[in-house]
């Protein structure tokens, strides 16, 4: 479920260090996790939440000690399970949607809770991101959806952020209105969908990729888009 960001400048991973979950979740393989490791080296490394198809402690924790001067940003559920301490760990709180914003020499960082979908996970501490790198403005959700019960997307005011791509659960593409609402609540100039079973159907996924065919889908690992 991890996508890898980079400019010339300042690199980040969001959700991309975890380990098998099950066969609904592709997952980096241990020479993926290498490269990772010692050639991508990102300066900080995002977890929208502590699932184990978004997130490991060990991993976590490995990548830290090879990579002295990098970061990790995450709800507490997640950070409270990481071996490290001081300015290393960026910490999101979820106790409202209150933007928390870090700026570095060359991106800016603001997390903000999302809840994350699913009545069973009404617990679950989900943070999404918005990352500036280059002028460029990319958010990423998590596993949410449009929760309109709540009117989620109306507190977050995503619209006024200005954002240049939209990372989202290919399930918050599916509902017949969905156009509508990335229209009204997010209004990026690019979306990329992503958390794509290696299961789904064909059908599926044709049908989904005719309706949005400006869309980027994210279905295999290292999958570049340049943008």
């Amino acid at each position: 479920m991890g996508v890898y960001i980079s400019s010339n400048e300042f690199s980040l991973l969001i959700d991309g260090l975890h380990t098998e979950y099950g066969d609904d979740y592709l997952f980096p393989t241990e020479k993926l996790v290498s490269k990772i490791t010692t050639q991508l080296k990102p300066d900080a490394i995002l977890f929208t939440h502590h699932h184990g198809d978004h997130f490991s402690a060990q991993l976590s924790d490995a990548f830290l000690k090879s990579n002295e001067k990098s970061v990790i940003f995450g709800p507490n559920q997640v950070t409270k399970k990481i071996n490290a301490s001081g300015n290393r760990i960026h910490m999101i709180t979820t106790e409202d949607y209150v933007k928390q914003k870090i700026t570095f020499e060359n991106a800016e960082v603001t997390g903000l809770k999302i809840n994350h979908a699913g009545k069973r996970h009404i617990d679950v501490e989900n943070v999404g991101y918005i990352v500036t790198i280059n002028n460029t403005k990319i958010l990423h959700v998590g596993d949410t959806n449009w929760l309109e019960e709540i009117n989620l997307f109306d507190q977050l005011k995503l619209s006024e952020e200005s954002i240049d791509v939209a990372i989202l659960p290919y399930w918050m593409l599916i509902q017949d209105n969905a156009s509508a609402l990335i229209k009204k609540h997010i209004n990026p100039k690019q979306v990329i969908a992503t958390h794509i079973s290696p299961r789904i159907k064909k059908e599926e996924l044709s049908v989904l990729k005719s309706r949005y065919p400006k869309t980027y889908f994210l279905t295999q690992l290292e999958q570049q888009i340049q943008l």
